[in-house]
């Protein structure tokens, strides 16, 4: 699982990475909801249900 940027895709891949403009509130929600995901992918990683 991972988190991305919008991007502008091109025929030789990446063109440009758009910035996004976040306010102080949805940049903490962003950053808790990366979070939740960072703790759930502890604990399912501690269940060795993946293999390596």
């Amino acid at each position: 699982v991972y988190m991305g940027v919008p991007v502008k895709l091109g025929a030789a891949g990446i063109e440009e990475i758009i910035e996004l403009n976040l306010n102080k509130d949805e940049k903490k929600m962003l950053d808790d909801s990366a979070n939740s995901v960072k703790s759930v992918m502890k604990v399912l990683d501690g269940m060795n249900l993946f293999e390596d």
